[in-house]
């Protein structure tokens, strides 16, 4: 009886060990399997990390890229402000200076009625070709009183700076003198200038003096070529 005993109870324990060591080895395979999937997932989390910096990355220099563009395109849209700012306006008044146009008209009568050697009577040359060009105006004795009398600027002709290259039409009135009483007065024919006579230069005289721009502000020259107004003196 006692033999039996033992024999059973050795039997229990050998069940006993190897249940045991079953469930030891569950655990550690389930342990380790969960420990080689938690080292997959990590793995696909770090590559993915990876891969979204990656991407993050690209919108950034792509982002950067676009600011840098933005910046230039603003640098350039104040530069063109800063220039149009700095230009002079043209109103909506203002008509493209043509053949048909009075200052052209009043330069192509002045240049054709002009001699080659001064006649002493400039007031009355350019006067008669602004007259003839439609402008309205009581005449005046002496050339210098077109411009101090108001007689351009009621006529229509404003006063511009004496650095301002010159357009067809253009008046210049020089300051009577000690030497020139009456003072001087021309009108540019997209060549030269005349009076009387056709001048070599702007200025008339050996010495200097001063004088006063005028132009006719209702018409911008926008003619490349001067050539159909010197055209228009030959006819």
């Amino acid at each position: 009886m006692k033999q039996a005993l033992l024999i059973l109870a050795a039997l229990g324990l050998g069940f006993s060990q190897t249940s045991v060591a079953e469930t030891s080895y569950q655990t550690n395979y389930t342990l380790s399997q969960s420990s080689a999937n938690y080292g997959s997932s990590n793995n696909t989390y770090t590559n993915s990390s990876s891969s979204r910096i990656s991407s993050d990355d690209e919108i950034s220099q792509a982002i950067a890229s676009l600011s840098a563009q933005a910046r230039q395109k603003e640098d350039k849209l104040a530069s063109l402000a800063e220039r149009l700012s700095t230009q002079p306006q043209r109103s909506a008044n203002v008509s493209v200076l043509s053949s048909n146009s009075a200052p052209a008209i009043a330069a192509a009568r002045a240049s054709r009625a002009a001699h080659s050697n001064s006649t002493g009577r400039c007031a009355r040359y350019v006067r008669q070709a602004l007259q003839a060009a439609g402008y309205e105006f009581t005449p005046n004795g002496s050339a210098y009183e077109y411009a101090t009398r108001g007689t351009l600027s009621n006529a229509g002709f404003v006063k511009i700076s004496n650095n301002t290259s010159p357009q067809v039409g253009d008046v210049v009135v020089y300051s009577r003198s000690s030497k020139h009483r009456h003072g001087h007065i021309q009108i540019f024919d997209g060549s030269t200038w005349v009076s009387d006579f056709r001048q070599d230069s702007i200025n008339p005289y050996s010495d200097t003096y001063s004088y006063t721009t005028w132009r006719d502000a209702r018409y911008l020259d926008d003619a490349s070529n001067r050539g159909i107004y010197l055209a228009m003196a030959d006819e």
